[in-house]
């Protein structure tokens, strides 16, 4: 049976408190960080079920701290049963505990985002908009079903050079959550839809974390569009191999345990990698067993995990 989502959790009242929602709260939050780390649902998911979170959280504070989860991403993290479950209510607590401000994020605030630190028209932020679809449509995935099959007046407007001055954005981010499907991208194309449209602001970095190796291609497409666009590479792609590596690297992480757990809490079997050994000249992409790989990474003075 096809998997049901709903926008509200059902216990959102359980975890609220840990969260930044309301809409000039989260404008604020943007306007006022400069590193935007963007959470994916499976990685959610990994990392809040690994014994080491902290030593994650650790990591991830020294890069940010503010959190963006998705108005999508936590539609899929209650499907179902419509309610956040305790661990990952858990690890949102641990977060704020250590800092951290997590702004659950209705993908159309993009365009408050825009008009609240640019001086920019609502047809050109439409143009953006569209600009943006169109890139991720490239790859034939969930947006593009969705933009073949919504309403063919507000379809010809988001192609549009010429789009109009009525706010696209709710309509499209809302009918898109509308129409997500079990085992869809949605979530993932939304983010970097979000992502070019945000990087026509001249400031910040963004880090887009996600264990879902099957829009690796779709990120470097959007790192090229963004560097030829908006005049830099964004958004840097963290999966949970790179932040073990990441962690060994900066000394947080040396525990070779504490390393192959972290692992197998977001793979239950063989990883897939991208990476460069000790003697490559060029980038790998192989499939390891986590200890093989963790002690690739111990042993191997230039070993270096890229995805």
């Amino acid at each position: 049976m096809a998997k049901k989502y709903q926008v509200i959790p059902l216990n959102f009242s359980s975890f609220e408190r840990y969260m930044i929602y309301r809409k000039d709260e989260v404008v604020d939050a943007f306007v006022r960080t400069h590193n935007y780390l963007f959470y994916d649902t499976c990685s959610v998911l990994h990392h809040s079920n690994s014994v080491n979170s902290q030593i994650i959280i650790n990591y991830l504070k020294s890069k940010a701290d503010v959190i963006f989860i998705t108005r999508t991403v936590l539609m899929e993290l209650t499907a179902n049963s419509f309610e956040l479950h305790q661990s990952q209510i858990q690890y949102f607590k641990e977060l704020s505990d250590n800092g951290f401000k997590i702004v659950l994020f209705d993908e159309e605030l993009v365009y408050d985002c825009l008009k609240e630190v640019l001086n920019i028209s609502t047809e050109e932020a439409n143009r953006l908009l569209g600009y943006a679809i169109k890139e991720v449509c490239k790859y034939k995935g969930k947006t593009s079903e969705i933009i073949e099959n919504m309403d063919k007046r507000m379809s010809g407007k988001l192609r549009s050079v010429n789009p109009g001055n009525r706010e696209l954005f709710s309509v499209f981010f809302k009918y898109a959550r509308a129409h997500k499907n079990e085992g869809d991208s949605i979530a993932e194309e939304l983010i970097l839809i979000c992502i070019i449209v945000l990087t026509r602001i001249p400031m910040g970095r963004y880090f887009f974390i996600s264990d879902d190796m099957r829009i690796r291609s779709q990120v470097i497409s959007v790192n090229d569009y963004i560097l030829k666009h908006h005049g830099r590479k964004e958004p840097y792609q963290l999966t949970t191999s790179s932040l073990v590596y990441k962690m060994y690297r900066d000394g947080l992480l040396t525990n070779r345990d504490d390393m192959i757990e972290i692992m197998k809490s977001a793979f239950t079997g063989n990883v897939n990698v991208f990476f460069v050994g000790e003697y490559d000249i060029q980038q790998r992409y192989e499939t390891f067993k986590c200890e093989e790989l963790i002690d690739r990474l111990l042993n191997e003075k230039d070993f270096k995990i890229i995805y």
